[in-house]
């Protein structure tokens, strides 16, 4: 892991790549111990999943969508997604990783490299 994390520190802006995915896996492996995880997905998050798996060859999908903080003139303040992280069991057939993120960007107005997919593990 080590290893891995010292590669991505070398890429140009790799910290924050190595940054951005240790919270993805955060989130992903511990989204609230003692609910199911779509418990812990907030509305968003469970309705693009849901769109997500029924892109062909998708399988189950899991979604976690970050945010940033925008405050307007008139105090109050909304939030803009800013990436989101996709686990899918096709995820490891490259066009239905691609047809993933072409639909992440569509519904949540982000640009394919503010969108990572990776193929989900499967269950034992």
């Amino acid at each position: 892991m080590k290893n891995w994390l010292d590669k991505l520190k070398q890429i140009k802006g790799g910290l924050w790549i190595a940054l951005l995915a240790a919270c993805a896996a955060a989130l992903l492996l511990f989204p609230g111990m003692d609910r199911p995880a779509s418990a812990a997905m907030t509305e968003e998050e469970q309705r693009v999943s849901a769109t997500l798996s029924r892109i062909a060859g998708a399988g189950e999908v899991r979604v976690s969508i970050y945010y940033a903080q925008e405050a307007s003139a008139f105090g109050s303040s909304a939030k803009t997604p800013v990436g989101a992280v996709i686990v899918a069991r096709g995820a490891g057939d490259i066009a239905v990783r691609l047809n993933l993120i072409r639909a992440a960007e569509t519904l949540l107005g982000l640009s394919a490299r503010e969108v990572d997919v990776f193929q989900m593990e499967d269950a034992p």
